[in-house]
């Protein structure tokens, strides 16, 4: 089995990280920032809601952090949920015996066992950044929902 806990300065330079899935949902965030601001200067009659908009887009872009959740390359996936916040996982694709995506009420999450019958949890809140690439990567290796 090739899949290791590294350190993050220590991961490879390649292959290159084809998309990178964090916290943050930075889209949102600005959207809400500029759907704000042009409340504030286009409708002032409810110009108020847009000052809060602006308030709480700029408290979420500049004082809750962001963290990387797990990266993507075509050779294995790097999860950031170590024990030790300077550690991370190297996932290879082989190695991935079956993964399973579960929807729960908080978060979601994904379940990966590898071939040495470890399992690994990766949180997720929002299922279209993370199952796409496993289906592709880990192709038919995916458990039913039921877990059969």
């Amino acid at each position: 089995m090739k899949s290791k806990v590294i350190k993050q300065r220590n991961i490879p330079q390649y292959p290159i990280v084809l998309k990178t899935v964090r916290v943050k949902p930075m889209f949102l965030i600005f959207l809400l920032i500029v759907v704000g601001v042009f409340i504030v200067f286009f409708n002032d009659s409810i110009s108020m809601i847009g000052v809060l908009m602006v308030v709480t887009g700029l408290f979420c872009l500049l004082i809750l952090p962001d963290v990387k959740i797990i990266e993507y390359t075509d050779e294995y996936a790097i999860v950031y949920n170590c024990r030790e916040k300077d550690d991370c996982k190297l996932i290879y694709w082989d190695d991935i015996l079956s993964w399973q995506y579960k929807w729960k009420t908080d978060r979601d999450e994904l379940v990966i066992e590898l071939v040495d019958h470890s399992i690994e949890t990766v949180y997720s809140f929002k299922k279209s950044t993370i199952v796409p690439y496993f289906k592709k990567y880990a192709l038919n290796k995916e458990k039913n929902r039921r877990g059969k």
